[in-house]
């Protein structure tokens, strides 16, 4: 049962996943939103940036973006709008270095380091009048709420009730590999770009076993990865972060209402990253996998309109 089936319908036009995708990326602008930022102190002496659309709500819900994406990316603002008009309070949260500001510290984020998710989630709990947090998050970002969730089990604070994950990769190492394909060398090397840029920025000020020349010399992002994430965090390689950090394995864990909405076309993805066998008999995870929808897409009919993952996710989190 906890593998369910969507009611989305795809607009003809945009049954190719690359297409799909491509559109809701370009396509969509979302005016009329305004953030108020608070910069919050992490462990580690550095900071965290969370963008805020206050109501006068005790229900909060904590937004994660994408890989090398930001609050200010459409399907945040998207998600934010569809939310504040229901009058949640939004949290988008920030990952290291994508706020506009590069941190201080020489970490960056990663698709496991639900330590920086969890020091968020403490704050706006600590700080806020909240009875209820609700967390969604999208690709990389979705594969942090999933790993936290899974990673704290019974032990979540009371106040997070459920989460939705949109297009995750719950396998990383069959992500990466998809990825780094021919057919997908214009996500990749645009991703890769703003990574290797970063990574060569942090390592100046900061000591590092890997030089500058061999960070901006990766060609894929599995040697980005081998380069600077896995000596970075501690990792053994690219494939030891990535069994590590893979979602997949933290689904069973997850103690509350979770809705995973990823796309069998999703051109980022491969079989192996959709949890079918993960969710079939999960009490509280439910996959809904759509035939269409690409990547971060579920476009309603066009592109500046509105979109399946929004009126999902607010079904989802008011039933």
């Amino acid at each position: 049962m906890p593998v369910i089936e969507s009611r989305y319908l795809c607009p003809w036009y945009l049954r190719n996943g690359h297409i799909h995708s491509i559109s809701a990326a370009l396509f969509r602008k979302v005016g009329d939103l305004s953030f108020s930022r608070e910069r919050i102190k992490t462990p580690d002496d550095d900071f965290l940036d969370i963008d805020w659309v206050r109501n006068p709500s005790r229900r909060i819900v904590l937004l994660i973006h994408g890989l090398e994406a930001s609050s200010n990316s459409s399907y945040i603002r998207g998600m934010t709008k569809a939310l504040s008009e229901k009058r949640f309070s939004v949290a988008a949260m920030n990952l290291r270095g994508c706020s506009g500001e590069m941190n201080q510290q020489l970490r960056a984020y990663h698709s496991g380091a639900t330590d920086d998710v969890d020091t968020v989630v403490n704050h706006i709990l600590k700080s806020n009048a909240c009875d209820e947090l609700m967390l969604i998050g999208f690709s990389l970002g979705g594969n942090l709420v999933l790993k936290y969730l899974g990673e704290k089990g019974t032990t979540l604070p009371h106040q997070i009730k459920k989460a939705v994950t949109v297009s995750v990769p719950c396998s990383l190492a069959a992500c990466a590999d998809k990825l780094d394909q021919r057919v997908s060398f214009i996500y990749r090397n645009r991703f890769l770009k703003t990574l290797k840029q970063k990574a060569a920025s942090r390592i100046h000020s900061h000591q590092f076993k890997q030089t500058e020349e061999k960070i901006l010399s990766a060609k894929t992002l599995r040697e980005y990865d081998d380069y600077f994430t896995a000596p970075l965090f501690g990792f053994k390689d690219a494939s030891d972060y990535y069994r590590q950090c893979s979602s997949a394995q933290f689904i069973k864990h997850i103690s509350v209402p979770t809705l995973i909405l990823t796309s069998q076309d999703d051109p980022f993805f491969t079989a192996d990253c959709l949890p079918f066998d993960e969710c079939r008999d999960h009490p509280n995870v439910f996959l809904e996998a759509p035939e269409h929808g690409g990547h971060v897409g579920f476009i309603g009919d066009v592109p500046w309109g509105k979109y399946y993952s929004e009126e999902r996710a607010l079904e989802w989190l008011i039933q």
